[in-house]
């Protein structure tokens, strides 16, 4: 990870108060210094980030009413230095904030910076948490202030080249409810995040992350099997009851002796998915039955028939071979098989 370009501005909102004059700002107009003290911060917010990430979309469409597309783009483009975008994004993050009561001011973090090659844009919101430090000389106790990181609450990501591609999803985002309200929903409103709802794309993700959990867990084909179709049965349930797949809830259906390790797998490994999504039939079907279609032959048939021997593959020859035949199929066959034809050598 290598930082280009920091900077940090001061949102001041007490809480329990809303409208225009219930916000104030303080700008800085200099970058951030990239130091090791920066270095060490933005790598502890970066994994935090990735643990907590649980939205992810693209901007609202509308330039008119969410102005921040804009502003990046014009950023981007260089129409615009980095102070300037992010003094003016800082504005808009305070106008939403002031619509929301229970929400208090903080630091406006911009972070552009570059990883395994590719180019990135992080916003996040940092509040300060009291402590206590020590002063080495005379031994006495005294008063601090830090950055809360753990409780990273509102923060988004772009990933600026699918952004410019327009690959989506390219923005990544934390949702985080409170006193069952979502008091961080005015930063996502600010930046015009836009959840994506592509449900065959979530549950594609989700299977992905599923088999490269198995390999990194050395899981046994037997294993394999079983989780397979633990998440099968628990997508199926779902997409019948016409309810979202919880990410949280299936990682515990996955491996209820230790519930929270795919869901960590999954965000630690950057897998675009969601904490809810509707489950695609289709795509989640995949570790229930095969389907496939080459030339003008289609085969189909359940994972379990490999298992129970009725279905196989044959190395040497490479050919499917089907036990069991109904009598009637094998004299389909022969009836349209010429006298001349030889078996397979």
């Amino acid at each position: 990870m290598q930082i280009q370009e920091a900077i940090l501005h001061r949102i001041i909102k007490e809480r329990n108060t809303s409208g225009s004059d219930s916000t104030d700002t303080k700008k800085r107009d200099n970058y951030l210094p990239i130091d090791e003290r920066l270095e060490r911060t933005v790598e502890e917010i970066l994994k935090i980030y990735t643990r907590s990430t649980n939205g992810y979309g693209t901007f609202n469409s509308s330039q008119t009413v969410y102005r921040f597309p804009v502003l990046l783009k014009d950023y981007v483009a260089k129409d615009v230095n980095f102070i300037g975008f992010t003094g003016d994004s800082t504005d808009l993050i305070a106008a939403k904030m002031g619509d929301e009561a229970f929400s208090t001011g903080g630091y406006a973090l911009f972070l552009r910076y570059t990883n395994q090659e590719r180019q990135w844009m992080l916003v996040a919101m940092l509040k300060l948490k009291p402590g206590t430090g020590v002063n080495e000389e005379t031994l006495e106790l005294s008063d601090t202030l830090s950055f809360d990181i753990e409780h990273l609450h509102e923060a988004a990501r772009v990933d600026l080249q699918k952004w410019q591609d327009d690959t989506q999803p390219y923005l990544s985002f934390i949702k985080k409810r409170q006193s069952g309200g979502q008091v961080s929903r005015y930063f996502r409103e600010a930046l015009g995040c836009t959840e994506y709802t592509d449900s065959k794309h979530h549950t594609g993700q989700m299977l992905d992350a599923f088999e490269a959990y198995c390999e990194e867990n050395a899981w046994t084909p037997e294993q394999k099997r079983e989780g397979r179709q633990k998440v099968y049965d628990y997508c199926d349930a779902k997409d019948k009851a016409d309810e979202p797949v919880n990410l949280t809830a299936l990682s515990a259906v996955i491996d209820d002796q230790n519930p929270v390790a795919f869901s960590d797998f999954v965000r630690d490994n950057d897998y675009e998915i969601d904490e809810t999504f509707t489950p695609h039939k289709t795509t989640y079907n995949r570790f229930k039955r095969i389907s496939k279609t080459f030339g003008s032959v289609r085969v189909s048939f359940d994972v379990q028939d490999i298992w129970d021997g009725r279905v196989d593959y044959d190395e040497d020859h490479a050919c499917l071979v089907i036990a069991n035949l109904p009598d009637e199929l094998i004299a389909e066959i022969k009836k349209h098989k010429p006298s001349d034809a030889n078996p397979t050598e």
